[in-house]
């Protein structure tokens, strides 16, 4: 990665308190690298959102420690900011690290139960014509956005801790006037899961949970929000009887603490949907019609195909 950066360009490592060496390894073999150093593990949102604060640059991009970056990479963001206009958030095409044609992210669309669809997910990369197009989402992991929008936006929710904050973050873009592309021509290569392990553990199902709710309140118009709690509870209900038969118990309960951290903190989602509304410039109906946002149907669909690749 450090290759492709320019004189103009700072690079920051920011450390979550980790005890691996990492932090001596970099300044030794790249001083140029500057450190942010936590001294405890702040997670993926609240990290980002003080490190953004301490830093001075017009332009940050985020770049995850599980990926592996393309040779155009950095220079297919530098060319997409220069035509950009009006444009926040611009994000990678990820595929997968150990096989390079398969698809982990391109784009995403955001949903009615407050989750994010990555579109393509798991399947082949196909050979075509990589333009630039608006999607619901893009991936935290490769994300650029101009500083003062971020803080502007108010950053990632540090209540999300980690996932679906980009999801988010994205969706409060939209909803304020901005616009999120996805460059597929920049891409990053992701060892999947290597952070907070498999998919299913309790934590991650834990962490969606929530963070999908936290989103679905939050962001939602009062007459799709009610609508999204209606399919909310019986794409619940869904996920708890398809983890008891594959037998995830641990994850099945995880789910409903999910749903109870909401219940503890729902006066807190109230406060925020209430400043999110107020500043809401497009319709839902905008990125249902703009085909920023899953309808039910194709929602439906998606979940369906990831079920069949859980179980298979």
């Amino acid at each position: 990665m450090l290759n492709q950066v320019d004189t103009n360009d700072r690079v920051y490592l920011v450390d979550n308190g980790s005890i691996d060496g990492s932090v001596n390894y970099i300044t030794k073999r790249y001083p140029e690298v500057k450190v942010i150093r936590f001294e405890t593990n702040l997670r993926f949102a609240l990290a980002y959102n003080r490190a953004v604060a301490l830093v001075s640059e017009e332009i940050v991009l985020f770049l995850n420690n599980d990926v592996e970056v393309d040779r155009n990479w950095l220079r297919q963001f530098k060319l997409a900011l220069r035509k950009s206009e009006n444009i926040t958030i611009f994000g990678s095409k990820i595929l997968l690290f150990n096989n390079r044609n398969i698809i982990n992210h391109a784009g995403g669309l955001l949903t009615i139960t407050g989750s994010g669809i990555d579109l393509d997910f798991m399947k082949i990369q196909r050979k075509s014509e990589e333009r630039a197009h608006f999607v619901g989402c893009v991936s935290g992991a490769s994300m650029m956005i101009p500083r003062q929008i971020f803080l502007n936006l108010g950053g990632f929710d540090p209540d999300f801790f980690a996932y679906f904050e980009d999801v988010d973050i994205c969706w409060r873009a939209w909803l304020n006037g901005y616009k999120v592309p996805l460059l597929p021509s920049s891409h990053v290569y992701h060892k999947l899961s290597s952070t907070m392990g498999p998919r299913l553990t309790a934590e991650r199902v834990f962490l969606g949970e929530k963070n999908r709710l936290q989103a679905m309140l939050k962001n939602l118009e009062l007459r799709i929000v009610l609508l999204g709690a209606f399919v909310s509870g019986g794409y619940t209900i869904a996920r708890i009887v398809l983890l008891l038969r594959i037998r995830k118990p641990a994850a099945a309960l995880a789910i409903l603490r999910g749903d109870w951290w909401i219940l503890v903190h729902l006066s807190k989602m109230i406060r925020k949907r209430m400043r999110i509304q107020q500043t809401r410039q497009i319709a839902d109906s905008y990125l249902l019609e703009h085909g920023l946002m899953a309808r039910l149907v194709d929602g439906m669909k998606e979940f369906g195909r990831l079920n069949k690749l859980l179980t298979a």
